[in-house]
């Protein structure tokens, strides 16, 4: 799915101003969507796939701005997400220092001189994401939504956990292209980490590591990403887990019958970031 467009009848660009716009971009590709906020149903979603490194990313992403003059309109919200696997790492609030934060990131991760680092907080596990964000991007999304925060989808995803936690452990797994974003958590995060792919076997070989390093008995496992119930991925864990689910769309929000079609989880955790 290199390009996808679902523009459902009843949008209306004259009516933005009740509209909220979610924004979610990535090496894998830049994707929007607009939900009505008066029937609070989604009536849009455009996902354009990008293939090469971070230093062609903002010319991508002035390409599609000058495509689709919807994302300059006057929204009632704004909000914009950034999956950065690989290009991030979690510090605890008591031992981060953003004076020595570059430090802390490249004990692990290279920081190139295109890249800047963006700090969040991660309140729910009294955490900090460090992320790497590419200098022209971030420059790009502050001039063309001037006061917008960029999030992060792991962020988002770790406080919508949080809320959500059990007495059994949660392994959640966000599949890109050729990467996985896999977190343990329960009342703490116990492991988080990214690693490159080349097909599901390599994939359940990072997960049953994971479970068998941390010894856990009963575990929940939760798929998002470029996985559904016809993947191999989805079946080969059913194998070894009781629990294994693929996250699905809030049942609190509409969706134009078009969104029906979608092929995937890809965009789950893009719907269900709504303000």
């Amino acid at each position: 799915m290199q390009h996808l467009l679902l523009v459902d009848e009843t949008f209306d660009l004259n009516f933005t101003q009740e509209y909220h716009l979610s924004i979610q971009f990535s090496l894998d590709g830049f994707s929007f969507c607009v939900r009505d906020g008066l029937q609070n149903k989604y009536i849009y979603l455009f996902h354009k796939e990008f293939s090469g490194n971070l230093r062609f990313m903002h010319r991508k992403l002035k390409d599609i701005y000058s495509e689709f003059d919807i994302l300059l309109a006057d929204f009632k919200s704004t909000q914009i997400h950034y999956s950065s696997p690989g290009r991030m790492t979690l510090l605890p609030e008591g031992f981060f220092d953003e004076q020595h934060g570059q430090e802390a990131y490249e004990l692990n991760l290279e920081l190139s001189d295109e890249e800047e680092l963006y700090y969040l907080p991660v309140k729910s596990y009294q955490q900090v994401l460090q992320m790497a964000i590419p200098k022209k991007v971030k420059h790009f999304f502050t001039d063309k939504h001037p006061g917008i925060l960029i999030q992060n989808e792991l962020v988002t995803q770790l406080s919508k956990n949080a809320k959500r936690a059990s007495a059994h452990p949660l392994i959640d797994i966000q599949v890109f292209r050729n990467q996985m974003t896999l977190t343990l958590a329960d009342h703490t995060i116990r492991f988080c980490n990214s690693f490159m792919y080349r097909n599901d076997n390599d994939l359940l070989y990072y997960i049953l590591n994971v479970v068998q390093t941390e010894q856990i008995d009963d575990v929940r496992i939760q798929l998002s990403g470029r996985v559904n119930k016809r993947s191999p991925i989805y079946h080969q864990l059913r194998q070894y887990f009781k629990e294994v689910a693929i996250t699905t769309r809030s049942t609190e929000v509409y969706y134009s019958y078009l969104f029906d079609q979608l092929p995937d989880a890809r965009f789950v955790n893009l719907l269900n970031n709504y303000a």
